[in-house]
C-alpha cells in the first residue's frame, strides 16, 4: 500500500474534552455522559448523530454541536437528547440501554432541580466571606469595603507562582505564612484576583471532613483554586495526614490548580515539628513531605517597613489607612492596626469592668487558655461555660441563665467607640448557614496570639482541664490537651483527657496514657491501657527498654508480636543478639518469617555488619533476601566490596536493582571507584532510565573531585533532566567558580522555577566571600523572592564577622521584611561574642521589633556560655518580660548552676507551669527530699503535690 493509500484511511477522531463543572448534580450528570461516551471509544460526534437519527424510538434528535455542547460545556441539554445519546452511547458500550436512558433521565431531573451552584469564580467572591478582615474605622467613616493595597515582596513571589501554574499548566500548593494580622489572608485575595480571576474558587467552610470529599468525589476539577484559610483547620488534627495525602495526590491528578493557603508561624512550627517517642502514631510525615516537596512556605513580614512613600500616598485617600499609619508610628504594624488587632488587645488589657464585663472578659481568657493549649477546632459552648467558672473571682456570682448566651452574644459582637460592631474578640463558627446556637467559638486571631504570649507562663485552673474532658469533641483535640497537662505535669488531668480520647478513638492517646501509667509507676494500669493494640505494646515496650525494665519489655514485645506488630519480632531479636546470644536471635529471626516477616532477619544482618561481624552479617542478609527483602542485597554487596570481592558485589548490586531497590547509584561508585568511568556512566543512564537522577548527581559529585569542572556540570545537567533540582544548585555553584556569573544565575533561575531557591542562596554567600557584596545583594533579593528570606541573615552574620556593621543591619532588615525576624537575634548573638554587649542589645531590641521574641532567651545563654552570669540573668528576666516561655527554664538552670536553690525552684515552677518539659527534671532536683517524694504524680491544677493516679 502506497503513502497515499495509508493516509486515505479511515482516522479516528480525536476525543472532545470533559466538561469543567463545579461540584454538584449537574457535574455528577456530565461525568456520568462523558463515561459512557469514553466507554463507547470516544465515537466522532456524527457517529452519534447518525446512531441517534436512525433510532426512531429515541425521543430527541440533537446535531453533533449539540452533541458537543452537552458533553464538553456547562449548559445543560434538553432531557430528550440527553436521554437518546446515552441510549445509543450504552448499547455502542455494550451495557444496556434502557438502564443507561432511566440513570440519564434521573441525573438530568436532579441537575435542573438543583439550586444554582455556590461554586464561584474567584472575581465573584465576597472577600470578607473568604476571611479578609474589614479595616477598623475609628471616626465612623467607612470610604469602602476594604482599605487600598500595598504590593510587597511576598506578593510578587505568590503571584509568580499563581501565573506559572496557569500559563505552564502545573499544579501548585502555596502558604503564607506569618504572625496574626499580617495581611496574609488578603495577599491571597488580591493575589489570585489579579492572576486567576476566572478561575474557580472553591473554601470548604467545613474544614478536613469537607475538603477530604470534594477531593474523594473528584469534584475539583482543572482551573481551581482550593481556598484553606487558617489552615491548620486542615493540616491539623486526627484529619491531618489524610488531608495531606490527598492534597498530594490531588496536586499530581489535576492540571492545572492552585491549593493557596495561610497560617500562622507558630501554627507551621507546630505542623513541621518532629514527633516524639508517643506520637510515633500521628507523625506528621504527609503533612511535611507535602510542605516541603511544594516548597510551600512564603514568608509575609509583620510590618511595612520600607513601604513609607506609598503608604502615605494611599493614606491621603483613605482615612482608615490614615489612622493606622499615625497609630503604628513607633512600631510600624500598619496592618495590625488596620484590622483593630492591636485595639482589641488594649480593652483586654484594661482588665474586666470597662470594656469588658467581669463574665466576659474570664470567658474570653478561659477561650485563648483552651486554643493555646491545643484544642484547634472551634470551642463547644459548654465547654467555655463550665471552664470560666475557675477565671471568676470569688466575688463573682451568675444569677441569669442565659448568662452564657448574653455574654458570648456580645463578644462577638462588640461594639467600638461609635457604636459600630467591628471589634469582636470572640468569632461565632458555624459550619453551615442557619439559625441557632453556633457550633463553636473562636478567640479574635491577633488577640489569641498576643495572649499566648502574655498569658504562655500560666497553668489553667482544675475547671478548664475538667471542662475539656466532658465537652471537647474530637480525639485530636482532646490528646493534644492531654499532652499540654502532661507536659505541665498535671498527670491526673493528662489521664482523664487521654481516656476520653481513647473512648472517642484517637490511638496516639492510647500510647501516651500508658507511657505516662509506666512512668508513675502504674505498669498494670499500663498494660490495660494497651490491651488490643500492638502498636501500643511496642511503645510500651520501649518505654520499659529506656528504664533498663528488660524483662518488662520483652514481655511488652511478645504481646505486639502475638498481636501481628512485626516490628515486635525485630526488637526481640536485637535484644537477644545484643546479650550475645545469637542462636536466640536466629531462632526469633525464622519464628518472625513464618508469622510473614523477614524485616527480623534484615535487622539482625546490620547490626552484625556494623559490629564487623562479617560472617555473621552474611548469613543474615542471605536469609533475609532470600525470604524477599531487597535492600538485603545491596548489603550482600556491601560486605562483598569491604572483603575485596568487587565481582561479587557488583552481582548483588545488579541482583539488587532487578529486584527494585535503588542500586545502580551504588554501582557508579563501585564502578569510578575501580576505574570503570564507562560503567559508571552506564550505570547512571540505567538508574535514569528506572526515574533516579542520583546516580549522575554522583558521577558529577566524584568528577569535580577529580577536577574534571565540564565533566561534572555535563552529569550535573543529566541529573538534572531527570528531574534532580538540587543539581542546578551544583552547576550554579561549578559555573561562578569558573568565572560564568551569567551561567551562575541562568542556572539558579533553572532551580528558582522548579521550587529550589537554594542556588541564588549558594550564589549569595559565593559572591559574599569573594568580596562582592552587590552582586550578594542581587543574589539574596532573588533567594527571597523565591522563597528563601533566610539568605539575608547569612549575609547579616558573615558581613558581621567581617566588621561590616552597616551592611550586616541592611541585610538583617532586607531579612525582615521578607519574612525573617531571625537576623536581628544572629547579630546580637554575633556583637555578644565579639564583645560588643551594647550592640547586641540593640539587635536583640531590634529582633524583637520585627517579632524575633526569643532573642533575648538565646542572647542570655551565648552570655552564660560566656561566664557573664549577671549579663545572662538580665537577658533572661528581659525575655520573661517579652513572654518568651523558654526563659524561665533557662533562668533556673541558671540559678541552680549559681546555687541559689530558692530562686530556681520559683523558675523551674513557672516553667513547667508553661509546659517546659526539660524543667520538671529541674524542679526535682531543687525541691527538698520530702517534696521530691510527693513529686512521683505530679502536680494538682494549682500546683501542689498529686496524689496516686486514678486507675
Amino acid at each position: 500500500m502506497s503513502g497515499d493509500e495509508k493516509r486515505s484511511g479511515p482516522r479516528k477522531a480525536r476525543p472532545v474534552p470533559q466538561a469543567q463543572v463545579p461540584p454538584g448534580p449537574l457535574r455528577t450528570f456530565k461525568k456520568y455522559l462523558y463515561r459512557l461516551y469514553l466507554d463507547a471509544g470516544a465515537p466522532a460526534l456524527e457517529v452519534i448523530a447518525h446512531l441517534v437519527a436512525e433510532a426512531e424510538e429515541l425521543p430527541g434528535a440533537p446535531g453533533k454541536d449539540t452533541i458537543s455542547r452537552l458533553l464538553s460545556t456547562e449548559r445543560l441539554p434538553s432531557q430528550e437528547d440527553a436521554v437518546s445519546v446515552a441510549a445509543v452511547l450504552a448499547e455502542r458500550a455494550g451495557k444496556p440501554a434502557a438502564e443507561a436512558m432511566a440513570s440519564a433521565r434521573e441525573l438530568w431531573t436532579e441537575a435542573c432541580d438543583a439550586p444554582p451552584s455556590p461554586v464561584r469564580t474567584v472575581r465573584q467572591w465576597d472577600p470578607l466571606r473568604l476571611g479578609v478582615h474589614r479595616a477598623v474605622s475609628t471616626d465612623g467613616a467607612d470610604p469602602g469595603l476594604l482599605n487600598e493595597y500595598v504590593v510587597r515582596r511576598h506578593d510578587r513571589i505568590l503571584r509568580d507562582r499563581l501565573r506559572s501554574a496557569d500559563s505552564e499548566r502545573g499544579s501548585d500548593f502555596a502558604l503564607l505564612v506569618g504572625s496574626s494580622s499580617t495581611g496574609k489572608t488578603r495577599a491571597a485575595f488580591e493575589a489570585v484576583l489579579d492572576v486567576l480571576p476566572d478561575w474557580h474558587l472553591v473554601s470548604p467552610s467545613g474544614g478536613a471532613p469537607e475538603l477530604l470529599a470534594l477531593v474523594a468525589d473528584e469534584s475539583l476539577g482543572p482551573r481551581t483554586v482550593v481556598w484553606l484559610d487558617h489552615a491548620q483547620r486542615f493540616l491539623a488534627g486526627e484529619q491531618g495526614e489524610e488531608v495531606a495525602s490527598a492534597l498530594t495526590a490531588l496536586l499530581e491528578r489535576v492540571t492545572p490548580l492552585v491549593v493557596l493557603g495561610t497560617l500562622r508561624t507558630d501554627h507551621l512550627q507546630r505542623l513541621t515539628a518532629r514527633p516524639n517517642a508517643e506520637e510515633a502514631e500521628s507523625d506528621r510525615f504527609h503533612v511535611r513531605a507535602l510542605l516541603a516537596a511544594n516548597n510551600a512556605e512564603i514568608d509575609v513580614p509583620a510590618t511595612m517597613a520600607g513601604h513609607l512613600p506609598e503608604l502615605v500616598e494611599k493614606a491621603a485617600r483613605d482615612p482608615r489607612l490614615a489612622d493606622a499609619l499615625r497609630a503604628s508610628a513607633a512600631d510600624g504594624r500598619v496592618l495590625q492596626h488596620l484590622t483593630g488587632g492591636p485595639e482589641l488587645v488594649r480593652r483586654y488589657e484594661c482588665g474586666p469592668g470597662r470594656f469588658f464585663t467581669v463574665i466576659e472578659y474570664a470567658l474570653l481568657t478561659a477561650a485563648v487558655d483552651a486554643r493555646r493549649l491545643g484544642h484547634a477546632g472551634a470551642l463547644p459552648g459548654k465547654l467555655l461555660a463550665e471552664a470560666v467558672v475557675g477565671y471568676l473571682p470569688t466575688s463573682a456570682r451568675v444569677t441569669d441563665d442565659g448568662w452564657f448566651a448574653t455574654a458570648a452574644g456580645s463578644l462577638c459582637h462588640h461594639l467600638d467607640e461609635h457604636g459600630r460592631g467591628e471589634l469582636a474578640a470572640l468569632i461565632a463558627e458555624r459550619v453551615a448557614p442557619g439559625f441557632g446556637e453556633a457550633d463553636g467559638y473562636r478567640p479574635d486571631d491577633y488577640l489569641d496570639q498576643h495572649l499566648r504570649r502574655k498569658r504562655a507562663h500560666l497553668a489553667p485552673p482544675r475547671s478548664l482541664w475538667e471542662a475539656a474532658a466532658r465537652h471537647a469533641h474530637t480525639p485530636a483535640d482532646l490528646y493534644a490537651l492531654g499532652r499540654a497537662a502532661q507536659d505541665r505535669r498535671r498527670l491526673g488531668h493528662a489521664v482523664q483527657l487521654y481516656r476520653r480520647a481513647m473512648e472517642l478513638g484517637g490511638g496516639p492517646a492510647r500510647a501516651a496514657l500508658a507511657a505516662l501509667l509506666e512512668e508513675t509507676g502504674e505498669s498494670a494500669a499500663a498494660e490495660r491501657a494497651v490491651a488490643g493494640s500492638a502498636r501500643a505494646w511496642i511503645l510500651l515496650a520501649a518505654a520499659r527498654e529506656a528504664t533498663h525494665d528488660d524483662s518488662g519489655a520483652e514481655r511488652a514485645y511478645r504481646e505486639a508480636a502475638n498481636a501481628g506488630e512485626p516490628l515486635a519480632w525485630v526488637a526481640l531479636a536485637r535484644k537477644r543478639e545484643q546479650t550475645g546470644d545469637q542462636r536466640g536471635a536466629e531462632e526469633l529471626a525464622s519464628r518472625a518469617l513464618l508469622a510473614g516477616s523477614s524485616q527480623a532477619w534484615l535487622a539482625l544482618a546490620r547490626l552484625r555488619e556494623s559490629s564487623a561481624d562479617h560472617e555473621g552479617a552474611m548469613r543474615a542478609f542471605k536469609e533475609a533476601a532470600w525470604a524477599g527483602e531487597l535492600w538485603a542485597w545491596t548489603g550482600l554487596a556491601r560486605l562483598h566490596e569491604r572483603s575485596g570481592d568487587r565481582s561479587a558485589a557488583e552481582l548483588a548490586y545488579l541482583e539488587a536493582a532487578s529486584v527494585g531497590a535503588s542500586a545502580w547509584t551504588d554501582l557508579v561508585r563501585l564502578r569510578w571507584t575501580g576505574g570503570d568511568t564507562e560503567g559508571a556512566e552506564a550505570a547512571a543512564e540505567h538508574a535514569a532510565e528506572a526515574g533516579d537522577g542520583e546516580g549522575w548527581s554522583l558521577l558529577a559529585r566524584m568528577r569535580e573531585i577529580a577536577g574534571d569542572g565540564a565533566g561534572a556540570e555535563t552529569a550535573y545537567l543529566r541529573a538534572a533532566r531527570v528531574g534532580v533540582t538540587a543539581a542546578w544548585v551544583r552547576t550554579a555553584g561549578l559555573r561562578e567558580a569558573a568565572g560564568d556569573p551569567i551561567g551562575g544565575n541562568a542556572a539558579a533561575e533553572q532551580a528558582a522555577r522548579r521550587g529550589d531557591p537554594g542556588a541564588w542562596a549558594l550564589l549569595a554567600r559565593l559572591r559574599q566571600q569573594t568580596g562582592d557584596p552587590s552582586a550578594a545583594d542581587v543574589a539574596a533579593a532573588q533567594a527571597a523572592r523565591a522563597g528563601d528570606a533566610e539568605t539575608w541573615t547569612v549575609l547579616a552574620r558573615m558581613r558581621q564577622l567581617a566588621g561590616d556593621t552597616p551592611g550586616a543591619e541592611r541585610a538583617a532588615t532586607e531579612a525582615a521584611e521578607n519574612g525573617d525576624p531571625q537576623a536581628w537575634a544572629v547579630l546580637a548573638r554575633t556583637r555578644e561574642r565579639a564583645g560588643d554587649t551594647q550592640g547586641a542589645e540593640l539587635a536583640a531590641a531590634r529582633a524583637v521589633d520585627v517579632g524575633g521574641i526569643g532573642a533575648w532567651t538565646a542572647l542570655g545563654r551565648v552570655r552564660e556560655q560566656l561566664k557573664d552570669v549577671d549579663g545572662a540573668e538580665r537577658a533572661y528576666r528581659r525575655a520573661t518580660e517579652l513572654g518568651d516561655a523558654d526563659a524561665w527554664g533557662a533562668l533556673g538552670g541558671l540559678y541552680e548552676e549559681d546555687c541559689y536553690r530558692a530562686g530556681a525552684e520559683r523558675a523551674y515552677r513557672v516553667a513547667v507551669d508553661a509546659g517546659d518539659v526539660t524543667a520538671w527534671e529541674g524542679l526535682v532536683r531543687v525541691l527538698r527530699n520530702g517534696d521530691q517524694e510527693h513529686a512521683r504524680y505530679g502536680l494538682e491544677a494549682d500546683g501542689i503535690p498529686a496524689g496516686p493516679l486514678a486507675r
